[in-house]
C-alpha cells in the first residue's frame, strides 16, 4: 500500500461506504426482513450495524497489535451511534471492556449478512456480496491509519473473509464471489479511491459490479464456497456467549418469520386462484375453514396445547367436471404452505393404476402408486369402481385393504382424496370398516348453472385471444337451455364447455380459412355461424 491519503479522505471514502451500508440495512427494515430480528434484540439494524462495525474495526485494531487516538476516533465517529462507547474508553484509559464485547459480538453469526444473503436467494440478487465489500473498503481505510500494521491487513481480512464467505455464495451459475486473491489485489491496488467510486456507481447493479470486480474465483487457502442450507447456519449453539447467543436467536427466528411470511403469500396465491374459478361457492368456503383449521392447529402446537387428532384425507362429491382434479390441485399446494406436506404433488390414479389382473399383483400395484405419490396428494377418481356391486371377488377389495394400511404407514406424509358421484362414493366408504375413520371431510361439488357455464366459456375464450359476438353467445346460452337432465349429465358441466369451445374454434378455423385473406378480427372473433350443434 504505497498511495497515502489524508485522515480526511479516508474518513469521507469510509463514510460513503457506511452510507451503503446503512442504505442495504434500510431496505431489510422496510422489506420486512428485519421485524423478528428488531422485536427480539429491542435494536434498529442501522444499531446493530454500528455495533458490527464498530465491533470489527475494534478487532482489527487488536489483530494489529497496536490502537492509536486516530483509529479510535476515527471508529468511533465513523457510525451514526457510539454503540460501545468508544472515545468514552479511550479517553478514561481502559479499553478492556470495549474490546472483550466486541469479540463477544462478532462470535455470532453476523445477522445483517445472513438476512441478505436471504433475500439474494429468494430474490436473485448478489446485494450481500456488495454489502461484504463495502465493510472491506471501511476496513481498508482504518488500516491506512497505521502503517506499522501493514503486514497483518491481509491475514486479518483474510480470516474475516472465511468467516462469513458462506453467506457470499450466489446461486447464478456464472457467478464470482468475492475470495482471497480479490482482496488480495484489492489491497495491493493502491487505489482505493478509485476502487470505492466503483463501488459506489456499481450500486445495486449485480451484473456491472460483477464485470468490474468479481475477478476471480480461486482463494489463498480457501475453500470453495459451498451452496450452503441458510437454515443450518443459524442455530444458537453455534454462537456462544451472550449478545451473540441473542443475535443467533434472532437471526433464526428472523429466517422462520420469512418463512412464513413466504408461505403465507403462497396460500394467499393459491386461494385467489381458488376463489377466481367460476362457481364452487360452497367448496371455497370448505376449503377456508379447512385453511383456518389447520392454522390454529399449528398456533396450538407452538404454544404446546393439546392437539385433537386430524385427518386430511378428504372425500369430494360431484359429477365429473365440476373440478375436483384442479381443487385437488390446489389443496396438495396449501398443504405444502401449511407443512402437512414435503412436496405438494399431484398425483392422478384410478381403478385401472391401483388394481391388477392377478391374485397377489393389486397390493404391488396400490404400494407402487402410494410410494410415487408420497409428499403430495394421491387422487383417485371414480372410486367407487374399487368396490363394485355384487362383485364380492373382485380384486378391489385387495387395493382397498392395502390402501387402508399404507394411509396409515405414512399419515405423515401423504394425503389421499378419493372423487366419484355422492351415492357411489357411500357405497366405497362402506366396503372397508377403516375407510370412514380416515375420511372424514366431505366436500360437495355441484353441477353448474347454465349461467356458470357461459361465464366458463367466456372465461376460456379471454384466456385464448378469442372473444364471441352476442348472437353467438345467445346461441349457445339457447343450446344449454335446451338439454334436459339425462343430457346435461352426459354433457358434463365444464369438461362440455371446453369441448363445446374446442368445436367452435374449428368451425371458425373452417369458415375463415376460404377467406381471400384474414383479419385479426376474423382470426379473433366467434360468430353465430360458428355454434353448429
Amino acid at each position: 500500500m504505497q498511495k497515502q491519503y489524508t485522515n480526511e479522505q479516508l474518513y469521507s471514502v469510509a463514510s460513503d461506504n457506511y452510507r451503503l451500508l446503512s442504505e442495504y440495512c434500510g431496505t431489510l427494515e422496510a422489506e420486512g426482513y428485519f421485524s423478528k430480528a428488531e422485536q427480539i434484540l429491542h435494536l434498529s439494524a442501522d444499531e446493530v450495524l454500528d455495533f458490527y462495525v464498530q465491533s470489527l474495526m475494534v478487532q482489527f485494531m487488536v489483530f494489529g497489535k497496536r490502537l492509536n487516538e486516530d483509529e479510535v476516533l476515527f471508529a468511533a465517529g465513523l457510525t451514526k451511534q457510539d454503540m460501545l462507547g468508544l472515545k468514552e474508553a479511550w479517553e478514561s484509559g481502559d479499553m478492556t471492556d470495549v474490546v472483550s464485547r466486541s469479540a463477544r459480538f462478532l462470535e455470532a453469526p453476523p445477522i445483517l449478512l445472513q438476512l441478505l444473503s436471504l433475500r439474494d436467494q429468494e430474490k436473485k440478487l448478489g446485494v450481500t456480496g456488495l454489502f461484504f465489500d463495502a465493510l472491506l473498503n471501511v476496513m481498508i481505510c482504518l488500516s491506512y491509519l497505521n502503517k506499522v500494521r501493514d503486514t497483518h491487513v491481509s491475514k486479518f481480512i483474510g480470516l474475516y473473509f472465511d468467516k462469513v464467505a458462506m453467506f457470499l455464495a450466489n446461486r447464478e451459475e456464472d457467478s464470482r464471489t468475492v475470495d482471497g486473491k480479490y482482496i488480495f489485489k484489492k489491497l495491493c491496488s493502491g487505489n482505493l479511491a478509485e476502487g470505492c467510486r466503483m463501488l459506489r456507481e456499481a450500486g445495486n447493479d449485480f451484473a456491472s459490479y460483477k464485470k468490474k470486480y468479481y475477478y476471480y474465483r480461486q482463494s489463498m487457502g480457501t475453500a470453495a464456497v459451498a451452496d450452503v442450507q441458510t437454515e443450518r447456519l443459524m442455530h444458537k449453539e453455534e454462537a456462544p456467549g451472550y449478545l451473540p447467543e441473542i443475535l443467533a436467536d434472532a437471526a433464526e427466528e428472523a429466517v422462520e418469520t420469512m418463512k412464513e411470511k413466504k408461505a403465507e403469500a403462497e396460500i394467499d396465491r393459491l386461494t385467489n386462484e381458488l376463489n377466481r374459478m367460476v362457481g364452487l361457492s360452497e367448496v371455497k368456503e370448505e376449503i377456508r375453514s379447512l385453511i383456518n383449521l389447520i392454522k390454529v392447529k399449528k398456533l396450538r402446537e407452538r404454544y404446546k396445547l393439546p392437539q385433537m387428532n386430524m385427518s386430511y384425507h378428504m372425500v369430494f362429491t360431484g359429477s365429473p367436471g365440476t373440478g375436483k382434479t384442479t381443487v385437488a390441485r390446489l389443496v396438495a399446494q396449501i398443504y405444502k404452505e401449511l407443512g402437512i406436506l414435503s412436496k405438494g404433488t399431484l398425483t392422478e390414479t384410478d381403478r385401472s393404476g391401483l388394481v391388477a389382473g392377478y391374485v397377489g399383483q393389486t397390493a404391488l400395484k396400490v404400494k407402487e402408486t402410494v410410494e410415487r405419490a408420497l409428499g403430495g396428494v394421491l387422487f383417485i377418481d371414480e372410486a367407487y369402481a374399487l368396490a363394485p356391486e355384487n362383485a364380492s371377488n373382485d380384486f378391489g377389495g385387495e387395493a382397498i385393504d392395502t390402501l387402508v394400511k399404507l394411509m396409515e404407514d405414512h399419515r405423515d406424509d401423504l394425503v389421499i382424496i378419493v372423487a366419484g358421484y355422492t351415492a357411489e362414493m357411500q357405497r366405497f366408504l362402506k366396503a372397508n370398516t377403516g375407510l370412514y375413520s380416515r375420511f372424514n371431510k366431505f366436500i360437495t361439488f355441484a353441477d353448474y348453472s347454465d349461467e356458470e357455464l357461459l361465464a366458463i366459456l367466456d372465461s376460456m375464450a379471454s384466456d385464448m385471444g378469442f372473444c364471441l359476438t352476442e348472437g353467438a353467445r345467445a346461441k349457445v346460452e339457447e343450446f344449454l337451455r335446451g338439454m334436459d337432465e339425462t343430457e346435461k349429465k352426459e354433457f358434463g358441466n365444464a369438461r362440455g364447455i371446453r369441448n363445446l369451445f374446442e368445436r367452435l374454434v374449428s368451425n371458425q378455423a373452417n369458415r375463415i380459412i376460404a377467406y381471400d385473406s384474414q383479419s385479426i378480427k376474423d382470426i379473433t372473433v366467434i360468430t353465430e355461424e360458428d355454434v353448429i350443434e
